[in-house]
């Protein structure tokens, strides 16, 4: 697993993939982000895994959420922290690789683990490990929200990109997004012990940028 992350953490820390989330970073959420949050309690406090320089949790503060993000890359962070220093916004961004989650037991009502974050945890074991983590830090009844890439999309429109499961977003590197069905996000958090499990197929911001996986559930 250490060399995974150091992979990941090289990967969003220069190159392609910061300047990619430049250009996304004042956004605001996409569709299937707000069919997601459309029964998030308002106030609730979430933590947002894989946060990148903020875009998502800028969007929920504005909502009325009390957000807290973490993201293994140092830059992102330190850029997520001037935008909200700049701006007086009350977020708490710390640097941290997702899988040994620094917080107590049930600190949050809501755990997010969005974009492509999910598939950047390579292998059954580390994903149920880190789902293990989700669980411990949310509240009883707590909501998790964890979305993925559409394998059967990346294969219809990205094929020379994808091996098996493993899509390559980015030349000249060995780190890959894992893909996902449906059914198999499901088995992810029955496997964790989630109830009330349901996951779908939405739209980015328009169906021409192509669809991704979302699935909720809760502790």
């Amino acid at each position: 697993m250490d060399e995974d992350i150091k992979k990941v953490k090289a990967l969003y820390s220069d190159g392609q993939a910061i300047t990619d989330m430049f250009e996304y970073s004042t956004k605001k959420l996409k569709k299937w982000e707000i069919q997601a949050i459309s029964d998030f309690p308002l106030y609730s406090s979430i933590l947002d895994i894989g946060c990148g320089m903020g875009r998502e949790a800028f969007c929920l503060h504005d909502k009325g959420f009390k957000v807290t993000g973490i993201d293994i890359s140092e830059k992102v962070i330190d850029v997520a922290k001037n935008i909200a220093e700049a701006n007086n916004i009350k977020i708490d961004f710390i640097v941290s690789n997702g899988s040994n989650l620094p917080f107590a037991d049930s600190t949050f009502d809501i755990v997010i683990i969005w974009a492509q974050t999910f598939g950047l945890f390579y292998g059954e074991d580390n994903q149920q490990y880190m789902l293990g983590e989700c669980k411990r830090v949310l509240k009883n009844d707590g909501i998790l929200s964890f979305s993925s890439h559409d394998r059967k999309y990346q294969q219809d429109k990205y094929p020379q990109f994808l091996k098996g499961n493993k899509f390559y977003p980015y030349a000249d590197t060995d780190c890959y997004w894992e893909t996902f069905t449906l059914d198999e996000l499901n088995t992810c958090a029955k496997k964790a012990g989630f109830r009330e499990i349901e996951s779908q197929r939405g739209f980015v911001y328009t169906e021409d940028d192509g669809t991704i996986l979302h699935c909720k559930c809760r502790k």
